[in-house]
């Protein structure tokens, strides 16, 4: 393995998480280990995760589910608890017997044909925590102080990259928010924690209905809303997590609103993607369909995509849009598939609800919190 290579590649992989099993696979060669994984951790919950080929299993999705056998062990407590800046082997926080019957044995590697592990935690200052971990086969012996003496020197390069792909989320969640302001939307992008990370001034203008928390927190004015809201956190942090949540609120001259939490990625394979969630808050108005122009450009759709979403927009169903544009229903269905995808809602009902609600005027500018745009300007 070219150590020069294989640090480029790390970088890269900050702007391309496909290059991770690839960097991985290396890392596991160098110690001789059969697999690794890279996980990212937020506000307690593991939020997304690459693997090597030997990893990418229904073993461990089902280990990182809610309930599974990551909310169970004790091995990312203990080795946080070393407050090292490097590798830690297992046998270094656990007996043999200990590290057994410990469920990331039991219930993940022990099945996947795998025993001993070297593994590393990396705290982000944007509140992420990275973990990288390698295992090599049952019957291999531990890792030994040479070992982790190898994976150390690539740790430095890893902390970089974690960093550099946590900013550069943040980029987009920024311009995301923008976006979100040229078709009227008030919006912003919350952590699991319900931190806000970005907002633009569309939102920031509806005091009557939301509250500016310390700590860039937000709250709804209407107690039962926000309850609401509080509950709806909990569906956002497991990265699988695909449903919006809608429910009508109050403003304090009790002028009503809908509030909709969408979580914004789906994919559990994007590292620094589950656990954020989308918040739009919407005065209840006479809805007009979005431009299409306007759609296609926000999501990236194509002509087609971005005619169909409008008439979803709009409440109609699959046949009048199949009738309206002279194509068959099947056709129609397909675009629907493909644009849910790209807007990163679970049912049309979520996308309608998502650009029902539009305001005339000019784009507005978007506004990070304090601490967020600290952490962008840190590093540049």
């Amino acid at each position: 393995m070219d150590f020069e290579s294989t640090v480029t590649r790390i970088y890269e992989a900050a702007a391309d998480p496909d290059l991770w099993p690839l960097i991985l696979h290396d890392l596991g060669e160098l110690v001789d280990a059969a697999g690794g994984i890279i996980l990212t951790r937020r506000a307690d919950a593991w939020t997304g995760w690459r693997c090597s080929d030997l990893m990418n299993s229904r073993t461990t999705d089902a280990w990182m589910a809610p309930g599974g056998g990551a909310a169970r062990t004790q091995a990312t407590a203990r080795l946080i608890a070393f407050d090292r800046a490097g590798f830690v082997a297992d046998n270094e926080g656990f007996s043999e017997q200990e590290w057994l019957e410990d469920s990331v044995m039991s219930e993940w590697c022990g099945p996947l044909g795998l025993h001993h592990c070297a593994a590393t935690v990396i705290p982000v200052p944007t509140g992420d925590l990275v973990l990288v971990q390698l295992n090599r086969r049952a019957g291999k012996p531990p890792f030994d102080r040479a070992d982790i003496a190898r994976l150390d020197a690539f740790r430095p390069h890893l902390a970089r990259a974690g960093l550099l792909a946590a900013r550069w989320r943040l980029e987009r969640l920024r311009a995301a928010a923008q976006a979100l302001a040229i078709i009227g939307l008030p919006a912003a992008v919350l952590d699991a924690g319900g931190r806000v990370l970005a907002a633009n001034e569309l939102i920031e203008a509806m005091r009557p209905h939301i509250a500016w928390l310390p700590k860039d927190r937000i709250a709804l004015i209407d107690p039962a809303a926000d309850g609401m809201l509080r509950r709806a956190f909990a569906g956002v942090t497991y990265p699988a997590a695909a449903s919006a949540r809608s429910f009508p609120s109050k403003g304090a001259a009790g002028d009503p609103a809908v509030v909709h939490l969408i979580p914004i990625s789906g994919a559990a394979r994007e590292l620094f993607g589950g656990g954020l969630s989308l918040l739009t808050v919407t005065a209840v108005a006479t809805p007009a369909a979005p431009d299409a122009a306007l759609i296609q450009g926000l999501f990236d759709l194509t002509p087609a995509e971005a005619r169909v979403a409008r008439a979803v927009t709009q409440r109609k169903t699959v046949e009048d849009i199949a009738s309206e544009f002279d194509v068959s229903k099947e056709t129609v269905r397909t675009q629907i598939k493909s644009l849910l995808a790209k807007t990163g809602c679970a049912r049309q009902l979520d996308l309608a609800m998502l650009l029902a609600q539009t305001t005339q005027g000019q784009p507005r500018q978007t506004r990070l919190s304090e601490s967020s745009r600290a952490d962008l300007n840190v590093g540049r």
